[in-house]
């Protein structure tokens, strides 16, 4: 059994009142979202009643902290559990912690990351054509329709570009601070 404690986000009777002035360095807390519609909630899948009366879960590892995320979103296919460091939310979180059938669902998916690209792309390859024809056209009022669809769609797909890229620079970041949290394997003794 994973030890969990569930602590209040703000609580003014507690010294100190926030949540993050009680995280140790060596504490990991998990927050639990609802998927469906992006509200927070406690490692049941019960929301809120007040945001601001609103908890959280402290684990003393990540290993454990990894556990209890898993065995809430095995109870509750619906929930989104996000672990971060005694940092808290400053950074994206070290693990993000979703029920198989909602793996595909996040932005930072393998598959995700390839359907955005190949929609980018694809604009590009509409778009550039579009661009040449206007550039090309001998009446003005012929250009003005392909023009703007052409230029539209490849700054779109600029953006999706981009989009992806800090993505995957985000979840670079986060497998460097996860990388440093996770224990150092035992050295060997080879004799």
């Amino acid at each position: 059994m994973v030890a969990v404690q569930i602590i209040q986000l703000h609580d003014p009777a507690r010294r100190p009142a926030s949540w993050m002035e009680i995280v140790r360095p060596e504490q990991f807390v998990l927050f639990a979202k609802n998927l469906d519609s992006g509200a927070g909630c406690d490692l049941e899948g019960r929301p809120f009643d007040d945001p601001e009366r609103g908890t959280c879960a402290l684990c003393e590892s990540l290993p454990e902290a990894r556990l209890a995320g898993e065995a809430a979103v095995a109870r509750t296919p619906s929930l989104r559990i996000d672990i971060f460091d005694a940092e808290g939310r400053a950074h994206p979180p070290l693990l993000t912690i979703l029920h198989p059938s909602r793996a595909q669902t996040v932005e930072t998916h393998p598959r995700v990351l390839r359907r955005r690209r190949t929609i980018a792309w694809t604009l590009i390859v509409l778009g550039i054509p579009l661009i040449v024809y206007a550039s090309l056209a001998y009446r003005d009022h012929d250009i003005i329709l392909p023009a703007f669809l052409g230029i539209n769609m490849v700054i779109a797909a600029g953006r999706l570009l981009w989009f992806n890229l800090g993505v995957r620079e985000t979840e670079r970041a986060r497998e460097d601070r996860l990388r440093r949290h996770e224990p150092a394997a035992a050295p060997r003794h080879d004799r």
